[in-house]
């Protein structure tokens, strides 16, 4: 059986029971799922996430632009994802664990509102606290990720999605109408897990800082 019949059929349910219970009736399906590895169904399952899409979520002055991929909310684990820092170097956000992290999404940091929120969220490193790991993140290259933050002195670790794709299709903010990422901003607390997120309504505007600052604070409290 081809590897995209079987995604195309997938459901939550059958990717928990091909991965625990050999009770589950025979099918093709079932048969292609247990007898691939644990790691290959698990990508076979993101393939799958990757498949849904929300049209109601976000705009652009006015115009509703589509989120590929699941919708993740606060308490669910935050997806592994692997980016490029500046010097191309693998950024993996499951080496951050024991620690705050705060993501800084933005669709390009070579336009108005992004390069604000960026000078935004950097400024408030200040009130984070201490230990807060702080990144940016785009589809931009590193070198243009790495050229903008000496421009622009800013503090914030740059990381770029540009060539996987991963963090994007994972975290459900890639958008289908540009391929960029959707403006956000996200606080995974030690454990690992989502404490805050904002998908900004209106992607021509910025997110919400008090917010994000607080979130930030209650999750190194624990």
């Amino acid at each position: 059986m081809r590897p995209a019949l079987a995604v195309s059929l997938l459901a939550a349910p059958l990717i928990a029971a091909c991965s625990s219970s050999p009770a589950v009736g025979d099918g093709e399906v079932v048969r292609y799922l247990r007898a691939q590895p644990p790691d290959r169904r698990a990508a076979i399952w993101a393939d799958a996430e990757q498949r849904t899409r929300a049209t109601d979520v976000i705009t652009r002055g006015g115009q509703p632009l589509t989120l590929v991929g699941p919708t993740l909310d606060v308490g669910a684990p935050a997806p592994d994802v692997t980016l490029l820092d500046s010097q191309l170097a693998p950024w993996r956000l499951a080496d951050q664990r024991g620690k705050v992290v705060v993501l800084s999404v933005v669709p390009s940091i070579d336009t108005r509102v992004c390069e604000a929120q960026t000078h935004h969220v950097s400024d408030a490193i200040a009130e984070l606290p201490p230990g807060t790991v702080v990144v940016t993140v785009s589809r931009d290259l590193p070198f243009a990720q790495q050229r903008f933050a000496e421009e622009a002195h800013t503090q914030t670790v740059m990381a770029s999605d540009a060539k996987g794709r991963e963090f994007g299709r994972r975290f459900g903010l890639e958008v289908d109408e540009s391929g960029l990422l959707a403006r956000s901003t996200w606080v995974i607390d030690k454990a690992g897990t989502i404490a805050y997120r904002e998908l900004v309504a209106d992607q021509t505007t910025e997110p919400a800082y008090p917010p994000l600052i607080a979130a930030a604070q209650a999750a190194a409290a624990k």
